[in-house]
């Protein structure tokens, strides 16, 4: 039998999992990571006790092959605690996601006509899953509903009270930007796929997955890679600063300016997404404390109307035991990217005391208890998917050839996220199998 040699550009977790299938097929890969660190922006911190999840933070119960690998690896997946909370006019609402429908009536977050109103949001939502219209596989289906904003949708068809203490707190939570900066079909895909499910995360820290396939494919680190060409006859030439070598096939698991730079096959198909999908930025600051808050939320969102520059803050110890150490409290505060453009080159000094005052407004009781914070930067954090862009990620995808020897799994193939890592990683590696390495 002849071993196929398969080159993947980048360790992310959608490189990680092509590499790790192919593997398993018996292929022969080579991982090539431009970083030193190995995950992309699934990070985790350990420090002083505390195991911060500085990029993905948690999954949903619907992320069924993010967990079927997580099983397959034998990762632990534990549940968060039930409640979210969603601050208005300084208050702290609390919204059990085990109960839904009850604390949507009960609450007080929103006035008796703005509750009548969710059940149209909840019909849209409905009607676009059942049409097809939030398959991860094909984004193409998308482009019915990616013709306004998220705040344009919610102001139209819901009201401003929604669009202000429901819609965009879950934008926010989902993309890191203002509803107004988004498509409505990333609305529509946070409510389908977020808050119909459990919220749960990894043992350990969301890093544990990374850790567990890096065991079974070794990465070369701080190696990247300069060009990535199609051969006349079959196969990949991949380019590094170090040397030349040929391969069997690829797969370009990286971001998209980066895949424009290497991928000159590719180029013109790349550039059009190009030039509709940016990265936002992201500022997120963890903050350990003596003690835990008064809350037993493991997530606040907020408004940008109560708070415009922190879009939503982790309450890690409630997300997981493990994160904080007994007694104490872990808070990942994530800022809007609007905030982190302007921030992002601050003095950690500067980052954490602006962040500070978002927290102890939410948690007076924090006072005098801070006794740890660590800064995380992101500029590229997550594709800015402006109106329009899943057109365009639509038509890249039907574009790219599945029998080519070179397959993508990034995250300007569908709406980013763990779970669509996983799936366009193994799908990437069953293009190759199917394809190019049977040749």
């Amino acid at each position: 039998m002849v071993v196929s040699r398969v080159a993947v550009v980048g360790a992310g977790l959608g490189g990680l999992t092509a590499a790790y299938r192919l593997k398993q097929a018996g292929c022969d890969v080579d991982v090539f990571e431009a970083t030193r660190t190995a995950g992309g922006r699934v990070q985790t911190v350990r420090e002083r006790g505390y195991a911060i999840d500085t990029g993905a933070s948690a999954l949903g119960s619907t992320y069924h092959g993010y967990l079927r690998l997580a099983d397959e690896l034998g990762i632990e997946i534990v549940d968060t605690a039930p409640y979210v909370g969603i601050q208005r006019s300084g208050t702290i609402h609390l919204l059990d996601m085990t109960r839904m429908a009850r604390t949507g009536i009960r609450t007080p977050l929103l006035s008796l006509g703005a509750k009548a109103r969710v059940a149209r949001l909840a019909v849209d939502v409905t009607m676009a899953k059942l049409r097809g219209r939030l398959d991860y596989a094909d984004m193409a289906k998308s482009a019915p509903l990616d013709t306004e904003s998220a705040r344009g949708y919610a102001v139209r068809a819901l009201g401003a009270e929604l669009d202000s203490y429901l819609c965009e707190p879950i934008v926010r939570t989902m993309l890191i930007a203002n509803s107004d900066k988004v498509s409505k079909v990333e609305l529509f895909s946070g409510i389908a796929n977020i808050f119909t499910a459990k919220i749960q995360t990894v043992a350990g820290g969301q890093a544990r997955m990374v850790d567990a396939l890096c065991e079974r494919v070794p990465v070369q680190l701080a190696t990247p890679v300069t060009e990535v060409r199609r051969l006349p006859g079959g196969g990949v030439r991949v380019s590094r600063p170090t040397g030349v070598s040929d391969y069997d096939g690829a797969v370009v698991s990286c971001v998209l300016p980066e895949a424009v730079a290497i991928c000159p096959d590719d180029r013109d198909l790349l550039e059009s997404l190009s030039d509709s999908l940016d990265y936002t930025q992201c500022i997120s600051v963890a903050i350990g404390t003596s003690r835990p808050p008064d809350c037993p939320a493991f997530l606040l969102m907020y408004p940008s109307s109560e708070n415009p520059d922190i879009a939503l803050i982790f309450l890690d110890h409630n997300k997981s035991r493990d994160r904080a150490p007994a007694g104490r409290g872990l808070l990942s505060c994530l800022w809007e990217t609007g905030a982190s453009e302007r921030m992002i080159d601050a003095p950690d000094e500067v980052l954490v005391e602006h962040t500070l005052a978002s927290v102890f407004a939410s948690f007076p009781e924090l006072r005098a208890t801070v006794d740890y914070a660590h800064v995380t930067r992101w500029r590229r954090a997550l594709p800015f998917t402006r109106l329009g862009s899943y057109r365009e990620i639509g038509r890249l995808n039907a574009l790219l050839d599945p029998k080519s020897p070179v397959q993508y799994a990034a995250d300007f193939m569908s709406a980013a996220g763990q779970n669509t890592a996983v799936e366009f990683g193994t799908r990437a590696a069953e293009h190759l199998l199917d394809g190019a390495l049977r040749r």
